[in-house]
């Protein structure tokens, strides 16, 4: 984290500038307070229907992403089939780099990897559809704004 770009993953270590070099990736104690509420909630409701959900909210957002997002050049470059992937979709275009920073200014946080990958994780315990909704349509209106 402590990375010029935490999104590179390149053979090369480049510390970012100023204090930033001393960022860590190590979770501190205190932004592990979260985890006290979502162990127990997990135990409670059990991994099948987590899975189960996470499955529906990347096939719900690939289903959106071939509908909105491909007439505008974009690829689904995750796998399709649910037992291939994880619960998170990657888009990619050459404009995901602005279309991210600009989703960014608009608190929409997808993560961004290159060359061109949006990459939108989808927790199954906090995201809803109607979240998945409003997030893909910012990604079409972000990417026909750049």
């Amino acid at each position: 984290m402590g990375a010029a770009d935490v999104f590179a993953m390149g053979p090369e270590y480049e510390p970012g500038a100023g204090m930033r070099r001393f960022v860590s990736g190590t979770p501190s104690i205190t932004a592990m307070i979260a985890l006290r509420d979502m162990v127990p909630l997990i135990e409670e409701v059990g991994i099948g229907p987590i899975r189960t959900k996470s499955i529906a909210l990347t096939s719900f957002t690939i289903l959106l992403a071939d509908a909105w997002l491909a007439p505008l050049g974009v690829t689904v470059a995750s796998p399709r089939e649910a037992a291939r992937r994880g619960g998170h979709v990657a888009l990619a275009h050459p404009a995901m780099r602005a279309v991210t920073a600009r989703l960014w200014e608009q608190d929409v946080i997808p993560d961004y990897r290159d060359p061109g990958g949006l990459r939108i994780g989808l927790s199954p315990l906090s995201t809803s559809f109607a979240e998945v909704v409003t997030g893909m349509a910012r990604v079409q209106e972000a990417l026909r704004a750049v």
